[in-house]
């Protein structure tokens, strides 16, 4: 099982509130996740879930320019299972001191929280060319 393999799908969208990121991500029902948790009721782990989460939070900050470090994800609540190809709502917020962002986030299934917590990170010194897309 090659789990480098794109498992997943995101796709990005803007918050209207302008106030944080959503972004609705599939996890596709031929992800190798799925094959061995659990036979005949696939649910996805929660560390897949987390991983979709941090990819996201990577992706949005190298897309401002910016380099982050995650150094620990606190507080998580998992509470719903999700499913293959179910479409999730990923969303998030900054806070934190300067050069030590804090990311709150939650994952949502139609409306319903599937899971939430916080990433802490730290800035990296170099920073990139800001993305247009």
């Amino acid at each position: 099982m090659d789990m480098m393999e794109q498992w997943h799908r995101i796709y990005h969208e803007t918050d209207p509130s302008g106030s944080g990121v959503t972004i609705r991500a599939l996890a596709q029902s031929g992800s190798p996740w799925f094959s061995g948790h659990f036979p005949g009721e696939p649910i996805l782990p929660g560390i897949a879930i987390l991983s979709m989460v941090k990819e996201a939070v990577l992706a949005e900050e190298s897309r401002k320019g910016r380099r982050i470090r995650i150094h620990g994800i606190n507080r998580v609540r998992f509470r719903l299972p999700v499913r293959p190809d179910d479409l999730l709502t990923l969303a998030f917020s900054m806070s934190g001191q300067e050069g030590k962002p804090v990311y709150s986030f939650k994952v949502s299934l139609d409306g319903k929280t599937v899971c939430n917590g916080m990433i802490a990170a730290g800035l990296l010194p170099e920073t990139l060319p800001a993305s247009d897309g």
